[in-house]
């Protein structure tokens, strides 16, 4: 069967399973490719052909491994990375990371925070140590590290070819979901489709939520969107977002962002009104869900440093954007309650310790200096770095960058703000 590239609009399932020779379905996203590979409900998955981008963040293999089961794999082509080419194996001059030389092909179960991963080469077996959907991709560094975007500096891709007798992931598009029999995913597990989303969920509980992913998803696709014009601009080079369940994520919160954006498992299968699939009902919690979003955006191509002194509040800009254009804004827009008590006896401390409060002060420039404010601030900021910002471990080494920053976007002197709030600069 002759190699299928399909729009990312479309609705993208078969109904057969691959076999000896057949060229998996890869789907593609803005620029790069998103890392999907198209199989059968149930297997065995038997062969798939199909490319693995260096920058894709995981290749979902279409395979479902229980411990004990495994797949064959072989792999031809060039990648590189930091202006170094190499094949599957890797370049140990880039360093070793997790066993393995930098660049080396990667195959793990699942997308647990800095899981365990096992470096391929150009041939081989691979055997489970857990149930699992299997990725592949390159390994560039460490998960932390890649969702601040430390991907986006890999290219060229590998030509893969996996073979198993075991189940199969299948991925589907949200347009396509009513009529998909979700009920004869042997595997458990599948990967639901939208413009800019993955969610990877239990089979189990889409068929509960059918009647309210499509319009779940709409909303993220359109929160992305609106982010996305308010940004200036995409995360991960255009690739679709992962929505992943991973309850090791522990103390780093209940969602962490990157890509995937891990979230505990109440976001895939708990209450009615947690979950992603039904993220389209009023009473749901979009805010979160677009708060990590903002995450995403607010730290595009690695650019973090300008966030430190209100890493919980910048995000926040681009939530409430988000959802002041879709009308979800009720019951998140108390972030300013405190405000008029703050700014009669402003204490930095006191700012600096409540997210809600320091996104009050930031959405102050947006009431002095005109609603697109941020916009064109973070448009002046695609042309900027970490390296540009100074930053020496202090909040004002920080504000002392942004306040420069604004300084251009407002076209004048922003000092007076920063001496209401009590915020520090030099």
């Amino acid at each position: 069967m002759a190699a299928i590239i399909l729009s990312m609009f479309a609705p993208v399932w078969l109904a057969c399973n691959g076999s000896d020779g057949d060229t998996g379905v890869v789907v593609w996203g803005n620029t790069e490719k998103i890392g999907v590979v198209q199989v059968a409900p149930s297997g065995p998955y038997r062969t798939n052909s199909f490319e693995v981008g260096a920058s894709a963040h995981w290749v979902n293999t279409g395979v479902f491994l229980r411990a004990g089961e495994s797949l064959d794999f072989s792999a031809s082509g060039i990648w590189g990375l930091e202006s170094k080419a190499f094949g599957p194996e890797g370049d140990p001059s880039l360093g070793v990371l997790r066993g393995c030389a930098r660049g080396a092909l990667a195959v793990r179960s699942g997308l647990r925070l800095e899981g365990d991963v096992r470096c391929l080469g150009e041939e081989g077996t691979f055997t489970a140590e857990t149930d699992d959907v299997v990725y592949m991709g390159m390994l560039v560094g460490s998960d932390f590290g890649e969702s601040r975007g430390s991907r986006v500096q890999a290219d060229g891709a590998l030509q893969l070819t996996v073979v198993s007798n075991f189940d199969t992931v299948p991925t589907v598009s949200v347009d396509a979901i009513q009529d998909y029999p979700f009920d004869q995913v042997s595997g458990g597990w599948v990967e639901i489709q939208s413009r800019h989303f993955l969610v990877t969920a239990p089979a189990e509980q889409v068929m509960v939520d059918l009647g309210t992913a499509q319009t779940a998803l709409e909303s993220l696709d359109l929160a992305y969107e609106i982010q996305e014009n308010m940004r200036g601009g995409a995360p991960f080079l255009g690739q679709r977002i992962r929505w992943y369940p991973d309850d090791t994520i522990g103390d780093l919160g209940p969602v962490f962002a990157g890509n995937p954006i891990r979230a505990q498992s109440q976001f895939f299968v708990g209450d009615d009104y947690e979950r992603i699939l039904r993220a389209g009902e009023p009473q749901s919690d979009l805010w979160r869900l677009t708060h990590e979003l903002g995450h995403v955006f607010g730290g595009m191509d690695g650019l973090w440093f300008y966030q430190y002194a209100a890493l919980e509040s910048w995000p926040n800009l681009l939530a409430i954007r988000a959802l002041d254009v879709l009308n979800r804004s009720e019951g998140y827009n108390s972030y300013c309650d405190g405000r008029d008590a703050y700014l009669a006896l402003p204490e930095y401390e006191e700012l600096s310790a409540d997210a809600a409060l320091m996104t009050c002060f930031l959405k102050d420039f947006e009431s002095s200096y005109g609603d697109s404010f941020y916009d064109q601030f973070f448009r002046g900021m695609q042309n900027q770095s970490d390296a540009y910002i100074q930053y020496d471990g202090t909040d004002e080494s920080t504000w002392t960058y942004v306040k420069g920053r604004f300084d251009l976007t407002a076209g004048q002197d922003t000092s007076e703000l920063f001496e209401r709030w009590g915020v520090p600069v030099d």
